[in-house]
């Protein structure tokens, strides 16, 4: 009797290990798929924007990436680097990040905080979408993510709560100091920055 419940308890082990396997195997499978669309999402999402910002062919393309983001938002969640890899990740981001209404930002906000608290998603990158909320509800920036241009092609921070504090901010969102920022930006505009 006892040999034999024994042997029912090992077989039980092994039909469960069998399922978890094949579920880890399915859901393995399930994000190789949602990672190829992610990474071409991602490709997408710069296609024309750089070097000069064709605004009618990106549009279309961010119109269709949003569509495609935010299902897979909706179904799987905010799918973290350590399930899809870092490209299709920041996908997710950049996506929101250039939605064309700030609805869709502020429905996955809360979404992207869930996110960073879980490992899935970086400080900054929800800095940056913060910032993007604010300014599009007209109110002030909170961590200077969203900069504007000079005549001459120099950066610049507006619309700013508490400058004094703004660094401190910055660096629990793991940003650069601002006066680091800037001259990033400047330098990659090709403007040669004077102390």
């Amino acid at each position: 009797m006892f040999r034999l419940n024994k042997l029912r308890i090992t077989k039980c082990k092994i039909l469960l290990m069998l399922f978890l396997c094949c579920f880890s195997c399915k859901k393995e499978k399930e994000y190789n798929e949602v990672k190829k669309i992610l990474e071409e999402v991602l490709v997408d999402d710069q296609k024309f924007r750089d070097p000069i910002y064709d605004h009618i062919k990106q549009d279309s393309l961010d119109r269709k990436n949003i569509k495609i983001v935010t299902k897979i938002i909706d179904s799987l969640g905010w799918l973290g680097e350590n399930e899809v890899g870092k490209d299709a990740n920041l996908a997710l981001f950049v996506t929101i990040q250039h939605a064309h209404d700030v609805e869709t930002m502020e429905k996955y906000l809360p979404i992207m905080k869930v996110a960073v608290k879980n490992g899935n998603a970086k400080k900054r990158q929800l800095a940056y979408l913060i910032d993007r909320v604010e300014l599009l509800n007209n109110r002030k920036q909170i961590y200077g993510t969203q900069l504007s241009f000079k005549n001459n092609g120099r950066a610049y921070v507006e619309n700013l709560i508490d400058s004094i504090h703004l660094n401190s901010r910055r660096e629990k969102m793991e940003l650069d100091p601002i006066d680091d920022y800037l001259k990033i930006v400047d330098s990659s505009n090709n403007i040669i920055v004077k102390k």
